[in-house]
């Protein structure tokens, strides 16, 4: 199983088996949750090539139904899962021991603010190479300069995806 040290940074590149392990994992947890419509995709585009990934796997679980929410949670820490932090438009939980962590799932609404932006990035990643690129680039240099700072890793690309954000709204790709 792959595993990160929590708080640091490792990517790696492409890898076209990606796909299938996410099926087989979306599979087991859509069987689990006893929810067969609930759509489920991975987060930050790592299933196409020209990107890196971090080590860990990193899931968005998207659910429509308010209501689901109690059940969802109890049912996500019985599969290990604790709930790690509350963010801006999602929920956050961490899978494996605080040292190694295997799993991160984001849970969020379905259509809501988060699951729009982050669709919209990764699509305009898809679509504009170049940007990708450079965001591939961006991911590199900031895993170098913060190898052991997950935070400022993450907050180093905040701006590339408001930017990129910003430029998907005026363009119609």
């Amino acid at each position: 199983m792959i595993s990160l040290k929590r708080g640091t940074v490792k990517l790696q590149p492409y890898d076209p088996k990606w796909q299938k392990i996410f099926e087989k994992e979306k599979n087991y947890y859509l069987t689990l949750l006893e929810i067969r419509s609930l759509p489920f995709s991975i987060l930050e585009v790592p299933q196409f090539q020209g990107l890196l990934k971090s080590q860990s796997s990193i899931y968005h679980l998207v659910y429509s139904d308010s209501k689901m929410w109690g059940k969802l949670t109890s049912i996500l820490r019985k599969l290990g899962y604790k709930f790690d932090r509350k963010l801006q438009h999602r929920q956050f939980f961490a899978k494996g021991p605080n040292s190694k962590r295997t799993h991160y799932l984001h849970v969020m609404r379905y259509n809501g603010a988060k699951w729009k932006s982050d669709r919209v990035f990764r699509e305009y990643l898809r679509s504009h190479p170049k940007r990708l690129h450079t965001y591939a680039n961006l991911k590199k240099e900031l895993a170098s300069q913060f190898p052991a700072e997950r935070q400022k890793y993450s907050d180093g690309k905040d701006a590339f995806i408001k930017e990129t954000l910003k430029l998907a709204s005026k363009s119609k790709f």
